[in-house]
């Protein structure tokens, strides 16, 4: 008999059930196959490449965004507000940020949805091969990416990280997102 365990990490298990496993590791597909799956259920090109590329290679999540039209207006609002914000003044990123934490929830998914924007950003202004996942913003990640640098998107990039970390820590929500919209570039 084999029993397929699955877990983000080792650590979430039990040392006793890791020392009698086999690691196997489970990497997405290319993004052209999901999208070429995708095709294959009638999804429309346009709409097929943009989940290919949000799922990172992963179809069954592209499956569920999908389904998911709600999340993906919401994802859309979120990029929306994402580049109101860069050219915002203090006052209206404090209004901002004070409304965004009212839910922890929404909160975590919108630092998900900016996190996934600014490593584009890095992506694009490192030159690396890697597919974006926001091809629908392709070309204002691109004239932000030869705006910042390699070295400034990799900053933006990382305060990202560290937010979503800080978040999961309990820290004070309000002073998370003030801070880190402070941080953006201008």
């Amino acid at each position: 008999m084999i029993l397929l365990l699955t877990a983000d990490t080792a650590e979430q298990l039990l040392p006793t059930i890791v020392s009698r496993c086999e690691a196997l590791r489970l990497r997405p597909l290319p993004v052209g196959k999901v999208e070429a799956y995708l095709l294959g259920r009638g999804v429309e090109a346009g709409q097929a490449s943009l989940l290919a590329h949000l799922s990172g290679g992963r179809p069954g999540y592209a499956l569920r965004l999908l389904e998911d039209e709600a999340g993906l207006a919401g994802r859309v609002e979120r990029l929306n507000e994402l580049q109101t914000l860069l050219g915002a003044a203090r006052l209206e990123k404090f209004a901002y940020a004070e409304k965004l934490v009212k839910d922890k929830d929404v909160f975590r998914d919108v630092l998900l949805v900016w996190l996934s924007y600014w490593r584009d950003v890095f992506i694009q202004a490192s030159g690396a091969g890697a597919p974006l996942a926001n091809i629908d913003r392709s070309e204002e990640i691109g004239l932000l990416a030869g705006r910042l640098g390699q070295a400034e998107a990799r900053r933006v990039l990382d305060l990202h990280e560290k937010a979503l970390v800080r978040l999961e820590r309990n820290v004070n929500p309000r002073l998370l997102v003030e801070n880190l919209l402070l941080d953006w570039p201008k």
